[in-house]
């Protein structure tokens, strides 16, 4: 027999199921971005990452026009060691014989840089990360697209398989640290 105590404990303990909780807007936003995001594939067939797509799930949460993406491959001889994602406005139709929409292009990317070196500086405000780590922009393409990775990226090639593996460690969490500031900044807000 269940005293009336112990049926108001176990009552305190239980919980709604998940499907009968009503999900907020962003909470939707981002599964249909998980959503979208799982669709995504290369000219290969292969789909994005596992070890990058939650940043390019953040990035879109902030509108970024994600192209390219790896979650980097230290131990092969192809491809790069490093995490990265690449940044870049659509292009518009025509551009490559209008000057003014090749300038319009241009100002888009720019103003994409801008949104986001203002998260950067906001992501390292307080934070205390080793300089080689820290995520910087990397230009790609004369017309203002970029990669985020980390500042000593491009220099991984000089180092041995075990350096390269520690600081691709390094370099991976850093990407997954400014994931996880995106994500709590946008549910915050």
């Amino acid at each position: 027999m269940m005293t009336e105590d112990e049926g108001s404990e176990n009552h305190a303990s239980w919980k709604v199921p998940e499907k009968f909780v009503e999900k907020s807007e962003k909470q939707k936003r981002w599964e249909g971005l998980e959503t979208e995001v799982e669709k995504i594939t290369d000219r290969l067939g292969k789909g994005i990452e596992t070890g990058i797509k939650e940043s390019v799930i953040a990035l879109k949460m902030y509108e970024f026009p994600t192209r390219q993406s790896c979650e980097g491959h230290p131990e092969r001889e192809h491809g790069l060691p490093y995490p990265w994602v690449e940044i870049v406005i659509p292009a518009p139709e025509g551009w490559r014989e209008d000057q003014e929409k090749k300038n319009a292009w241009k100002r888009e990317n720019l103003k994409e840089q801008k949104k986001m070196l203002d998260l950067l500086s906001e992501f390292y405000q307080n934070r205390d990360t080793p300089l080689d780590a820290r995520i910087v922009f990397d230009p790609s393409g004369a017309l203002g697209g970029f990669r985020i990775q980390s500042m000593g990226a491009n220099t991984m090639e000089l180092l041995s398989p075990e350096e390269r593996s520690r600081t691709h460690q390094l370099y991976k969490k850093e990407m997954e640290d400014f994931t996880d500031f995106l994500k709590e900044r946008f549910f915050k807000e």
